[in-house]
């Protein structure tokens, strides 16, 4: 398993090599015009990712209702998370964003939830919230190389400053994205760690992380975040978000 350590600056050091290995890959980058359909008008409940309001049934996922995408070139593709009775971005899911805020300071609430506090040059990425998962559409295993992953607005500003639920992370305390590979048997393996928050460093912009070892092949991934600042509940009071783009995947 990969362990990444941030270096103040976002700098992210990784144990392999990254592209020498990839004699041809394919990248999933959101940029063609379709995806387009796929970004909600606004960040919080809109009607793409909330349904009209209080998320879609069952019955609705069974019709091909429930908000879902797939990328033709790498056959990844995601669907909303199931709870609490429906289908909706608040039970976690990958969603598709386009939405770039730099005011970390004052934009802490969930009405800027799929911004990113800085481009990385791409038109459009995705931001994944609580747990969530993409799997490849046709059920073959292939080997994930790299991605391109980043903190959000709502995440960085509440890890920088803290608000009325969650401590600031700016000086002790961690913020960890655990990156779990699902395996051919459908078995789950830990691949990558990233701390977005770490010891009062933070993850501040966009850095390329190494996905799958050498050789390794997935069905798909799962996203999960775990925290220092625990939770009432059992989980933790940080906001569980992170964006990516630029997935590379080995062609067969």
């Amino acid at each position: 398993m990969y362990t990444l350590a941030l270096a103040f600056g976002g700098v992210v050091l990784t144990s392999c090599d990254d592209d020498e290995r990839m004699p041809s890959y394919e990248v999933l980058t959101f940029e063609e015009p379709s995806w387009a359909n796929y970004i909600d008008s606004k960040q919080y409940g809109g009607s793409l990712l909330y349904g009209t309001g209080t998320g879609y049934t069952e019955e609705d996922f069974e019709a091909g209702k429930v908000y879902n995408w797939k990328d033709q070139n790498t056959m990844l593709s995601s669907t909303l998370t199931f709870g609490w009775g429906s289908y909706c971005y608040w039970n976690g899911g990958i969603a598709v964003s386009n939405y770039i805020d730099s005011n970390i300071e004052e934009h802490k609430d969930f009405d800027y939830q799929l911004a990113v506090p800085k481009s990385n040059g791409s038109k459009n990425f995705a931001v994944v919230y609580c747990e969530a998962s993409m799997t490849f559409a046709d059920k073959v295993a292939r080997e994930i190389a790299s991605m391109d992953v980043s903190p959000t607005t709502f995440q960085l500003g509440v890890t920088t400053y803290g608000d009325d639920k969650a401590k600031s992370l700016a000086k002790e305390g961690e913020l960890v994205l655990h990156i779990t590979g699902i395996m051919p048997n459908d078995s789950e393996q830990e691949l990558t760690t990233v701390y977005l928050a770490k010891n009062g460093t933070l993850l501040t912009d966009w850095v390329t992380i190494n996905v799958c070892p050498a050789g390794v092949k997935v069905k798909g991934l799962k996203f999960t975040m775990t925290g220092s600042d625990a939770s009432d509940w059992g989980g933790i009071n940080t906001p569980t978000y992170f964006a990516f783009d630029n997935v590379k995947v080995l062609g067969e």
